[in-house]
C-alpha cells in the first residue's frame, strides 16, 4: 500500500527528494494531512485512466485536497494576506465582520516548485511533508517582516469537516478573525469601527480535528494599516 501511496503522488504531485534544509526562512516545511475516502463528493475522481486500480482511486480525493492545501498555506508564508475587521458592537447593532485576501497567491509557476515529500498513512488519513525553497525576494520580505516590530499573535479557529479543503479556508480565516480581536481587546479601551491591516504565518499551521471540525492554530506577524474609531457613541 505504501508503494501504491508514494507512486499516485509522485504521479500527480512531482515528488522529489528530502530536503535536508528545515528552516522555515529558507525552505518552508509543512506537514499537512487530508483524510481518505471522506468526502469522495467533493471532487471529480474521473481521470478517465482505466489503468488506475480501485485501491489507486481511493488516494485521488486525499491528493487533490493536498494540492489545494499547500499553495494556499504557503502563499500565506511567503506573502500573507490583508484583513478587514469589524468588532460587535450591541449598543450600535452593529455585527462582527471579518474578510481576508491574499496579498499576492503563487502563480503557477511557483506552485510548481512545492515538493511533496515523505508520504505516510496514519488511521484514515494520507500525510506529507509540503516543501518550497523561498526566493531571494522572498526571503528579504521575511526580513522585512522580522525586522519591524510587529506583534506576534496567534488564533484558534474552526470549520466542518465535511466542507474539505472550503473548510480548512474558513477555520484559517476563523483564526485570524480571533487572533486580531483578542490582541485589540488587551490595547483597546473602545471597540474601533474598523480595523485593517495585514498577516504573515511566521509558523507552520496546526491542523487537527475536534468533533467533526477542523481545528487550526495560527501564528502571525500583524501590521495594522488603518484603525478607525467611533466619532461619538
Amino acid at each position: 500500500m505504501k508503494k501504491i501511496v508514494a507512486a499516485l503522488l509522485c504521479g500527480l504531485l512531482s515528488v522529489f527528494g528530502f530536503s535536508q534544509k528545515t528552516y522555515q526562512d529558507t525552505t518552508i516545511r509543512v506537514s499537512l494531512w487530508a483524510q481518505l475516502d471522506a468526502y469522495p463528493g467533493l471532487f471529480d475522481t474521473d481521470t478517465g485512466d482505466s489503468s488506475k486500480t480501485e485501491e489507486d482511486s481511493k488516494y485521488l480525493v486525499p491528493v487533490a485536497q493536498l494540492r489545494k492545501i499547500a499553495p494556499f498555506i504557503i502563499s500565506g508564508m511567503v506573502y500573507g494576506w490583508t484583513f478587514e475587521y469589524t468588532p460587535y458592537d450591541k449598543a450600535r447593532a452593529v455585527d462582527e465582520y471579518f474578510a481576508f485576501e491574499p496579498i499576492n497567491e503563487l502563480s503557477e509557476e511557483e506552485k510548481k516548485q512545492i515538493r511533496y515529500t515523505k508520504p505516510w498513512l496514519t488511521e484514515s488519513r494520507l500525510s506529507c511533508w509540503a516543501e518550497y525553497d523561498r526566493t531571494i525576494p522572498q526571503k528579504y520580505n521575511l526580513e522585512v517582516w522580522n525586522s519591524v516590530t510587529n506583534p506576534k499573535i496567534r488564533g484558534l479557529g474552526y470549520a466542518r469537516l465535511s466542507e474539505g479543503f472550503d473548510g480548512i479556508r474558513k477555520a484559517c480565516g476563523d483564526a485570524m478573525k480571533n487572533a486580531v480581536r483578542e490582541h485589540w481587546r488587551q490595547l483597546v479601551k473602545n471597540k474601533p469601527k474598523e480595523i485593517d491591516g495585514r498577516l504573515l504565518l511566521c509558523e507552520p499551521p496546526m491542523i487537527g480535528i475536534d468533533a467533526g471540525r477542523y481545528k487550526v492554530t495560527l501564528d502571525f506577524f500583524m501590521e495594522s494599516d488603518r484603525i478607525i474609531e467611533y466619532k461619538t457613541f
